[in-house]
């Protein structure tokens, strides 16, 4: 036989490269298809792992074949196709077993040694028996050392290859993963060919010219299968790259979702409020860490419970209606209801309510905010606006709000408003200050709320005024409780060692005899308080229909004050004073008259009470003043005889700081001397020596007379008496009017008489109308006298002609 050894030194560098490539991009992809087992389901993980099998066995079978076309063998070679299929069988299935090793046990050393040890074997005996396949005219040996170390090759490279890949998974950023995937491919591509070409190098071929077995008819040729399998995996591994690139963009995606969720999913968490999902069965499904904090119950204790254990029975067939009733539910809508605490207690709180579709079941989201502060803040803004701030009782606003509210309740039963009115409230402010005069509100109304019902309201209206609205009651039950309310008021009141003492006045309005509307029923309970106060204190009064005619009145006649004061419809008359034994006219006394275009004549006693309490008395005054004086001086100028114009002066007016001032520049404008002018005060106005001595001196000054009016009826006191700069004492007309009635009437006037006279005052006496009464002044020696008597109080106009009358009857 003729044997020699063959050389294969020729190698076609295009294949070569071409191998390394495919071996390289075989690992590439497969590595890439193995990368999904891990976020794959179950049942995908096998179907990876086949995937990636099939690329790294397809590649490394592929990359043998074309790696063998590289070498020019100098004869023909043919390939047995049993031995053929078997070699890319065990690529594939040593490679699959490999990966799914990988996927289901943890990737720790013994594994990675356990998956090089399948793929380095599939490596191997793909090679051998891919090379034991080969069908040609020589003979094959190999050399042990370089078959032993094919074989180390192809395990350590295949080990490291694996090790690097399972870093990858660790890095975050998707460049670096990209390297990663391409170096474990370069270093499994590296193990492929680095075993094939290490592999070759150990088989020696030697040629015999007898020639080895024939290829039979099914033999493969070795030119054109190589070029058809080369095409064919790098078809397979373009389409399997092309896939895993798409599913990695994918697995992005997914990694994005996981990342959405993620955040979501801390949000939830983080967030202030309550953020609780349920099933329509009720059953919570998810409760973040504000639910843990808003409820108490933790969430591994109560995920998988009903709903019911937040949820107050008052509210439940509401929620339990929502659950069962989901397309009723408006999404994000906002209800303010109440929760249960793990500790028992309830509080308030606001719900958003939304529900979602998933997997055909109906889940409720709900959002909840513990509204506890919030609520507190409301009532204390409620507090303010319809609570007074010193007694905590309803205010004015609650008052007319809750009324209203009782009458629309009850429309056909009776009620009576109470207005009560603290008397001498004013007194105590003024001595003791407020503290003490707030914490007399605050007793006396605790007094008050102990004598009323519970269904009674009891509301401060303002200042010492309070109201007291009690539904259902009879007149006579209303009255008995304002007779306990007056009783308790007229208790002494001890506050910081203060021994106090107050009363009450009470006026009392019934629905629907006296009003139909809160606004009706308080402004007529209020006529009827004044009307009981005017009466004296510590009384209480219903209110009467005659009551509201008398206030129209009052306010009818308070409007025309104003208006008349610019329409000039005052006017005044004088009435003579009038000399005892002569029967000569010594003065005139003015008096204004009001005469109203709708009512005619106004008694003074109507208007003059209203215009002091009004203040308009001021300018009145004045006017009266700066007539009665231009008057006088006409008069004068006309050689009238009479030289005195007493002129009535108010309370109010006196204690006007320029009063004397106003006096003196009337008397400058109206040219009359001062002697000529009287002013007339009363009693009372002289009360505060203090004020009205030093005063009253001054106007004596000036040369005005002063007078003293309605003596003995008001504060009359001899002490001080005696130190009053007056002209003139006037004897009221209530004395004047009993002097006939019996010896100690006309004691009383002619002690008052001879005191004046000893004191040095001219005496008037008031209201003559009888000859009997004039014969009795001039018998205990009163000087002068006025009265309808000589005549009664007359216009200017009037007084020439009475003058001219009386002249004549005189000197006839």
């Amino acid at each position: 036989m003729n044997v020699m050894d063959i050389t294969y030194e020729s190698y076609s560098p295009g294949l070569v490269v071409l191998s390394l490539i495919i071996a390289a991009l075989a690992s590439y992809t497969a590595f890439h298809a193995a990368g999904r087992l891990k976020t794959s389901g179950t049942k995908h993980k096998a179907l990876w792992a086949m995937s990636g099998g099939v690329c790294l066995g397809g590649g490394i079978w592929s990359m043998h074949f074309i790696a063998m076309l590289a070498i020019d063998m100098g004869m023909p070679v043919t390939y047995d196709p049993l031995l053929l299929a078997l070699s890319i069988v065990f690529a594939v299935a040593a490679s699959w077993l490999a990966f799914l090793i990988l996927r289901f046990f943890q990737p720790r050393l013994l594994v990675h040694l356990l998956g090089a040890i399948l793929i380095g074997s599939g490596i191997v005996s793909m090679h051998y028996v891919g090379m034991a396949a080969m069908q040609m005219e020589a003979g094959m040996t190999y050399n042990s050392f370089l078959v032993a170390l094919s074989v180390v090759i192809a395990f350590f490279a295949s080990f490291t290859a694996l090790r690097l890949l399972s870093l990858i998974p660790r890095v975050r950023n998707r460049l670096r993963q990209e390297a990663g995937f391409i170096g474990s491919s370069l270093l499994m591509g590296a193990a492929i060919a680095g075993m094939h070409y290490t592999g070759m190098a150990a088989a020696s071929f030697e040629h015999s010219s007898a020639g080895m077995a024939v290829a039979g008819p099914e033999a493969v040729n070795a030119d054109l299968l190589s070029i058809f399998i080369g095409i064919g995996i790098m078809g397979i591994l373009i389409i399997t790259t092309i896939v895993a690139v798409f599913d990695r963009q994918m697995e992005f995606k997914k990694e994005q979702l996981h990342y959405i969720d993620s955040l979501y999913q801390t949000i939830i968490h983080s967030a202030n409020d309550a953020i609780i999902t349920s099933n329509m069965d009720m059953f919570i499904i998810s409760w973040n860490q504000a639910a843990e904090r808003i409820f108490g119950h933790r969430a591994a204790d109560i995920v998988g419970q009903s709903l019911s254990i937040i949820v107050p029975d008052a509210y439940r067939k509401r929620v339990e209606y929502f659950h069962k009733n989901g397309e009723e539910v408006q999404s994000g809508s906002l209800v303010e209801l109440e929760g249960v605490h793990r500790d028992g207690y309830t509080f308030p709180l606001e719900l958003s309510f939304s529900r979602q579709e998933s997997g055909g079941e109906n889940i409720y989201i709900g959002i909840i905010r513990d509204i506890s502060e919030r609520a507190r803040q409301n009532e204390r803004i409620q507090e303010l606006i319809y609570r007074d701030d010193l007694t905590r009782l309803p205010n004015r606003r609650m008052l007319n709000e809750q009324l209203a509210a009782t009458i629309d309740r009850q429309p056909d039963k009776k009620l009576a408003v109470l207005f009560i009115d603290l008397d001498r409230f004013k007194n105590v402010n003024d001595v003791y200050g407020h503290r003490i005069g707030d914490e007399l509100l605050v007793t006396a109304s605790a007094r008050m709320a102990q004598l009323l019902r519970e269904t009674d309201v009891l509301a401060r209206q303002s200042g010492d005024e309070f109201v007291v609205v009690m539904p259902d009651v009879t007149g006579y039950q209303a009255g008995n409780t304002a007779q306990a309310i007056l009783q308790t008021l007229n208790q002494v009141l001890l506050i910081e060692e203060n021994e106090l003492f107050i009363s009450g006045s009470i006026g009392i309005s019934m629905y629907p005899d006296d009003g139909e509307t809160a606004e009706e029923l308080l402004k007529h309970a209020d006529t009827a308080m004044y009307k009981s106060k005017n009466n004296g204190a510590g009384q209480y009064r219903f209110f009467t229909s005659d009551m509201n005619d008398e206030v129209s009145k009052k306010l009818m006649l308070e409007s025309g004050l104003r208006k008349g004061m610019i329409s000039e419809e005052f006017l005044l008359y004088y009435q003579p004073q009038v000399d005892v034994l002569t029967g000569e006219v010594k003065g005139y006394e003015a008096l204004v008259r009001w005469e109203h275009p709708e009512l005619g004549m106004v008694p003074p006693a109507e208007f003059i009470p209203l215009a002091e309490e009004t203040g308009l008395i001021v300018p009145l005054g004045r006017w009266i003043l700066q007539e009665a004086c231009r008057q006088m001086a006409a008069w004068k100028e006309e050689g009238s005889t009479v030289t005195r114009m007493s002129v009535n002066i108010s309370t109010l007016q006196f204690q006007q700081p320029d009063f004397l001032k106003m006096v003196t520049e009337i008397l400058e404008t109206t040219g009359l001397p001062p002697e000529y002018l009287e002013l007339e005060l009363t009693e009372s106005i002289v009360q505060d020596l203090e004020h009205s001595v030093p005063l009253m001196k001054s106007i004596r000054a000036k040369g005005i007379r002063i007078s003293l009016d309605d003596f003995g009826t008001g504060y009359s006191s001899l002490s001080y008496l005696k130190d009053f700069p007056i002209n003139t004492l006037k004897i009221d007309k209530t004395f004047m009017d009993s002097i006939e009635d019996g010896q100690r009437e006309e004691a009383i006037v002619e002690s008052i008489i001879h005191m004046a006279q000893r004191l040095g005052f001219n005496v008037i006496a008031e209201g003559i109308e009888k000859c009997s009464q004039l014969r009795l002044l001039s018998e205990k020696a009163c000087q002068e006298y006025q009265g309808y008597y000589f005549s009664p109080p007359l216009p200017a106009e009037a007084i020439r002609v009475y003058k001219g009358q009386k002249d004549e009857e005189r000197t006839s």
